[in-house]
């Protein structure tokens, strides 16, 4: 069974499948016009997550350190122990899925993680799952 992705990540995310990446080796030869290029199959296809993840706590320390938990938790995921899995979203799986890239987008200052009167702490982020399946 798959793991719905609003588990992992929350409510307030968008998901995007990419095409397929196709691997080719391109070969010259010396004293020939133009290239060969030799098709080696393909390789997975990226799935974007965007996003941001919230944490709620009474005080800006205890928002904050439920959100940096949520961030270890995704982190995770990254471990190279962990197996390719299942994930959903909406009425799409995604099979056999590893998180290659996760990363906290700052804003203009340089700052990541905000806090908000709802005494709420947030931080926006792009993740990167890989389908090694096709």
């Amino acid at each position: 069974m798959a793991t719905d992705l609003t588990n992992v990540f929350g409510d307030e995310i968008c998901v995007t499948a990419q095409p397929q990446i196709i691997h080719r080796q391109y070969i010259g030869y010396p004293g020939a016009n133009g290239l060969t290029s030799m098709h080696l199959g393909t390789r997975g296809s990226q799935i974007l997550i965007t996003g941001r993840l919230r944490a709620a706590g009474n005080t800006y320390s205890l928002a904050r350190a439920a959100l940096i938990s949520l961030i270890r938790d995704i982190e995770e995921l990254r471990k190279p122990d962990v197996a390719a899995a299942d994930y959903s979203f909406m009425d799409a799986t995604f099979y056999s899925c590893v998180l290659d890239a996760f990363e906290l987008l700052r804003d203009a200052g340089g700052k990541a993680i905000h806090f908000n009167t709802d005494k709420e702490c947030f931080c926006d982020f792009v993740a990167v799952f890989v389908s090694l399946s096709y």
